[in-house]
């Protein structure tokens, strides 16, 4: 028998098919790898749009519902647009992983990094004048005081910097290496790196057998505080 395994898988999905029709489709599946693997790839291909959608801004996926809320069309015109529907669902996809999958690489950003850039959010440290840094000032950033946390399991020394203007800049020290952000990118010399983390910028080095963490709100100002200290 000649059949189109891709129309009449769409129209299996779409629920298009009379109960009988239906029922004769499935049973003809069984045997027909084509239509099988047609209907299967749509299906999976439903749900990963599903999952992706579920983790989109409310932003995007209002703008995908907008472009998939089309009038209601005969059968036949909704087989005849059916490749046009594949190459806009596949576009939303595109769309989607370029929105999402950003977002859960941040999400999965080892825990020490996270808590270092909600240090610098937060602007609610108790600081002391003990151990005083090598460097009170970094450019337009002078030193207001100390303090000593750990940061999901990696003890730290933290000096907390402010700009006139009131932007705060972390110089934070620890024994312990600190974990490479997933997003990062290497600096000169290796294996220097600078990331965002959490809408944080953070530069990371090695130095006189510390570990080093430069954390400011853009990634200008962590370069010239990583320069400063000599760790780039």
């Amino acid at each position: 028998m000649r059949h189109d395994p891709e129309r009449d898988a769409a129209a299996y999905l779409a629920g298009e098919l009379s109960t009988l029709r239906r029922i004769r489709f499935e049973r003809h599946m069984l045997d027909c790898r084509a239509c099988w693997s047609e209907a299967n790839t749509a299906r999976e291909g439903r749900i990963l749009a599903e999952s992706l959608r579920e983790a989109a801004p409310a932003s995007t996926r209002e703008r995908i519902r907008a472009v998939a809320d089309v009038p209601a069309e005969s059968p036949v015109r909704q087989r005849a647009r059916w490749p046009y529907v594949l190459a806009a669902a596949t576009a939303v996809l595109v769309v989607l992983a370029a929105v999402v999958i950003p977002q859960v690489i941040e999400r999965r950003q080892p825990a020490p990094l996270v808590a270092a850039a909600a240090l610098l959010k937060s602007n609610a440290l108790t600081l002391s004048r003990e151990p005083v840094p090598a460097m009170k000032t970094i450019g337009a950033y002078g030193w207001r005081g100390t303090t000593q946390r750990d940061l999901a399991g990696i003890p730290a020394t933290i000096y907390d910097y402010v700009a006139p203007e009131g932007r705060r800049l972390l110089v934070i020290a620890s024994s312990q290496e600190f974990p490479r952000a997933r997003n990062a990118r290497d600096l000169d010399p290796a294996p220097s790196w600078l990331a965002r983390v959490d809408e944080v910028s953070l530069l990371c080095a090695d130095k006189h057998g510390l570990s080093w963490l430069a954390a400011a709100t853009d990634d200008a100002a962590a370069l010239r505080a990583g320069r400063a200290l000599g760790l780039t």
